[in-house]
C-alpha cells in the first residue's frame, strides 16, 4: 500500500473507466503555479505501454472492497481489455505522481485524457498528492518495497508472495527523463495542432479576400466596358452629325454661290436700266471686285491718277488689245478678232 495520500484522484479514475472506449493516450503534468504546468509523463492506451500496469488475473483486495466493478455495470468485468487498460492507466498515474514526490510534502498534478491522435481532449482534471510522513529535516531515502513496509495481513497470501512483475518506476533514474520526453511530445502535438488551425484560418481568410477582390475587379471591368460602349456610341453619333453638318454646309455654299451669281446678274440689269451703263462695264466691275489684286490697285491713288491721263489710257488699251490678239487661237477668222477686241 502506498504511503502517499491522493486528493480527488478517485474521481479521475472513475471517469477514466467510464470513457475507456474513447481514450487514445493519457498525459500527466505537474502544476508549478497558477499559470504554468510542466509535463512529466505520457502513456498510450495500448497493451504495449500499459502491460506493466495491467490487472493481474486476481483483482486486488482494495479493488474488490471498493465495489467499483458494480458501479461500472455488468459489462465491466476483468475480461474487458479496455477495463484492464483503464486500471493500468490509473496505476500509471499513481506511480508517475509518486515518483515526483520524494523531497516534497505535497504536490499538485493535472491529468489530460486525449482521444486517438490527439484530436480532442476527453477531459482534464487536477488532483493532489501528499506525503503524511514527510520530514523536512530528514534526508531523502530510497523508496521502501511494499513487501517490507506493510504487514503481511494487509494483502492476501498469493498477492503478498508474488514478486512484482516489473521494477518500480521510482527506482529508475531515467523515469523523469522519459516523463519529460513524453511531456515534450505532448506539447509538440499541441503546437502542431495550433499551427495547423492557424494555417487553416489564414488560408480561409486569404481565399475570402481573393474572392472579394475578384468580385470588385469584375464590377470595375463591367463599368469600364459600359463606358467604352458609351464612348463608341458617342463617337459614331458625333461622326454622323459631322457628316450631316458638312453636307449641309456644302449645300449652303452652293446655294450661296448660285444666289450671288443671280444677284450679280440682277445687279447688272438694274444698273443698265437705272444708270444707262453698258453691260460690259458692269461685267468689268464684277471682274475687278472678284480680284483682290485689281481691287487694291484701283484703290491706290497713284493708279487712279495714271488712269486719268489720256495717254496712259490709250497705252493701256493698246496693251490689252495686243494681249487679246496674242491669246486668240491661230485659226480664228478676222471677223472674230474684232469681236474679241
Amino acid at each position: 500500500m502506498s504511503r502517499y495520500v491522493y486528493d480527488s484522484l478517485e474521481t479521475i479514475e472513475r471517469r477514466i473507466r467510464q470513457v475507456r472506449a474513447d481514450i487514445g493516450y493519457v498525459s500527466v503534468s505537474e502544476v508549478v503555479d497558477r499559470h504554468h504546468i510542466e509535463g512529466i509523463g505520457r502513456v498510450d492506451f495500448t497493451e504495449t505501454d500499459l502491460a506493466p500496469y495491467a490487472f493481474d488475473p486476481a483483482p486486488p483486495v482494495e479493488f474488490e472492497e471498493a465495489g467499483e466493478l458494480g458501479e461500472l455495470g455488468d459489462a465491466a468485468t476483468l475480461d474487458d481489455p479496455a477495463l484492464r487498460l483503464a486500471e493500468g492507466v490509473c496505476r500509471w498515474i499513481r506511480e508517475t505522481a509518486s515518483q515526483n514526490m520524494p523531497g516534497r510534502a505535497e504536490c499538485r498534478f493535472r491529468v489530460f485524457v486525449w482521444r486517438p491522435k490527439g484530436e480532442q481532449i476527453l477531459f482534464s482534471a487536477r488532483f493532489g498528492c501528499m506525503d503524511p510522513t514527510f520530514d523536512p529535516d530528514a534526508p531523502v531515502a530510497p523508496s521502501v518495497p511494499a513487501s517490507t513496509a506493510l504487514p503481511a495481513s494487509s494483502f492476501p497470501a498469493p498477492t503478498v508472495a508474488a514478486a512484482p512483475a516489473h521494477p518500480s518506476l521510482e527506482s529508475l533514474p531515467e523515469a523523469r527523463v522519459w516523463g519529460a520526453l513524453g511531456g515534450g511530445y505532448t506539447h509538440l502535438i499541441e503546437l502542431l495542432q495550433k499551427s495547423y488551425a492557424h494555417l487553416a484560418t489564414l488560408q480561409n481568410t486569404t481565399i475570402s479576400n481573393q474572392n472579394t477582390q475578384i468580385l470588385r475587379l469584375q464590377r470595375v471591368l463591367e463599368e469600364l466596358m459600359g463606358e467604352v460602349v458609351k464612348m463608341r456610341v458617342g463617337v459614331a453619333e458625333a461622326d454622323t452629325t459631322r457628316r450631316e453638318d458638312v453636307d449641309a454646309s456644302r449645300m449652303r455654299e452652293e446655294l450661296g454661290k448660285q444666289f450671288i451669281s443671280e444677284l450679280g446678274t440682277f445687279g447688272r440689269v438694274f444698273a443698265s436700266a437705272k444708270f444707262g451703263m453698258a453691260p460690259e462695264l458692269m461685267e468689268l466691275a464684277e471682274i475687278v471686285n472678284a480680284s483682290p489684286e485689281l481691287l487694291d490697285a484701283m484703290k491706290n491713288p497713284e493708279v487712279r491718277k495714271m488712269l486719268r491721263d489720256e495717254k496712259t489710257r490709250k497705252e493701256l488699251a493698246e496693251l490689252l488689245m495686243m494681249a487679246a490678239r496674242s491669246a486668240a487661237p491661230p485659226n480664228a477668222s478676222p471677223q472674230d478678232q474684232p469681236a474679241a477686241a
